[in-house]
């Protein structure tokens, strides 16, 4: 017998209160989701509910590309090929975000491209629409949680909407 694998979302919070998602795909639910509580748990979260969380999350096409980019002409080749919007994250050098729904995402993709401007990392994903500022031990905390669910065979993606410092991530 072939096995069946599904994909399934666990809803956690996470040190500092900050919102996870967990996407998994896998043979045996319980399995993966008690593996993940475990985890959480072991990291200073608790498990939410079932669409809890979701609720604080955004499906988006997001492009990036590096320091150093013509921004101006970057961002009138996206915004005319259908990007919803172009954001600078990190410093000091900050990268160009192309942020898109995700219907558009492949045509904006190709219209950059032709233009020159090729992304670092492209993909659809879900970005937080509310964020939850990580100080200190917080954002440590939440960033070893995120790579020991990352660890999880089953796990595919994590998202948060945790907010962390530079200067910490620096540190990790």
């Amino acid at each position: 017998m072939p096995e069946v694998f599904e994909s399934i979302r666990c809803e956690a919070y996470g040190p500092g209160g900050a919102a996870l998602i967990v996407d998994c795909r896998t043979d045996s639910r319980d399995r993966t989701i008690a593996r993940v509580r475990q985890v959480v748990l072991a990291h200073g979260g608790y498990m939410g509910a079932p669409g809890a969380l979701s609720y604080l999350f955004n499906e988006v096409g997001r492009l990036v590309f590096p320091p150093g980019r013509d921004a101006a002409r970057l961002t009138g080749v996206a915004v005319q090929a259908g990007a919803e919007d172009v954001v600078r994250a990190g410093a000091p050098q900050p990268s160009l975000e192309v942020l898109t729904d995700p219907i558009d995402f492949e045509s904006v993709r190709v219209a950059l491209q032709a233009a020159g401007f090729v992304p670092i990392s492209a993909q659809v994903t879900y970005r937080a629409s509310i964020t939850v500022p990580l100080e200190g031990e917080a954002a440590m905390a939440m960033l070893h949680l995120i790579e020991a669910l990352k660890d999880l065979n089953d796990v595919e993606n994590v998202y948060t909407n945790g907010e962390i410092p530079d200067e910490v991530l620096a540190r990790f």
